[in-house]
């Protein structure tokens, strides 16, 4: 496999992850409109209980899709290495690229960074917090 079809994989796996990435996205929107409805509301222990549940899978899904996305940077790092062991010549991007994500093999995790943590964190508290705290007043 030549360095040009390595990045052409990676370029694929991002189209489809941004597709995804653009519908989580929109899934967010959502939630936090569903929180909020459930809060204007008052809403029922079973819409609480719907919402929350909600949430948190929009949450998992894109933890879920961060996983895939850090997972793809991991393997194409780890191809190009591969590349370069057996010989092949690889361009000064490729070198960056391998030195910025490391050449081992990778493993998937959901877990995030720990700016994506809090990121996802507060994403979490703005679904969850209107829908069991208080009600808005009028």
């Amino acid at each position: 496999m030549e360095e040009r079809q390595i990045w052409e994989l990676l370029s694929s796996n991002m189209i489809g992850l941004s597709i995804f990435l653009a519908g989580n996205a929109f899934l967010i929107w959502v939630a936090f409109r569903v929180s909020k409805s459930v809060n204007e509301t008052g809403g029922n222990i079973v819409f609480k209980l719907v919402g929350t549940v909600f949430g948190l899978g929009v949450v998992y899904n894109g933890l879920v899709l961060g996983g895939f996305m850090s997972n793809a940077f991991q393997s194409t790092a780890y191809s190009l290495g591969q590349l370069k062991e057996s010989g092949g010549e690889l361009s000064a991007l490729a070198e960056g690229f391998i030195a910025s994500n490391g050449a081992d093999l990778p493993e998937f995790s959901i877990m995030p960074g720990v700016i994506g943590g809090i990121w996802w964190l507060s994403v979490l508290a703005i679904i969850l917090l209107p829908i069991w705290g208080p009600k808005a007043s009028d």
